[in-house]
């Protein structure tokens, strides 16, 4: 479970722009992971929670985004690669490049 670490690398990271930006409080943090980032959602979700529970982030939202993975094939079609078991739709092959769902950012931080 390396959603929990990654909560925390988020936590230091808000930490640091509100002690360079003199903020004293966070309502809500957006983060944009993809289908293939390798977080799962729940998880995400529930290790956000519990880590908050007595810290500085007590009271912050998570706004969790997350992105299907699509692929382009060779065909041209642009599909969403695990809803179609990574195969195309028109042509039924997996030629395709991924276009969408490898992404993980914080997108933005809602503060006071």
């Amino acid at each position: 479970m390396h959603e929990l670490s990654v909560v925390l690398e988020i936590f230091e990271l808000v930490e640091e722009i509100m002690t360079e930006q003199d903020l004293k409080k966070v309502s809500s943090v957006s983060v944009q992971a993809g289908e293939l980032s390798g977080i799962l959602p729940d998880y995400f979700k529930e290790c956000w929670n519990v880590s908050r529970i007595g810290s500085t982030f007590e009271n912050t939202e998570l706004i969790l985004d997350y992105i299907p993975a699509r692929g382009k094939c060779s065909c041209g079609c642009e599909f969403e690669l695990m809803k179609n078991s990574r195969i195309c739709p028109q042509c039924k092959k997996s030629d395709y490049e991924i276009t969408a769902g490898r992404e993980f950012s914080v997108i933005q931080i809602e503060a006071c």
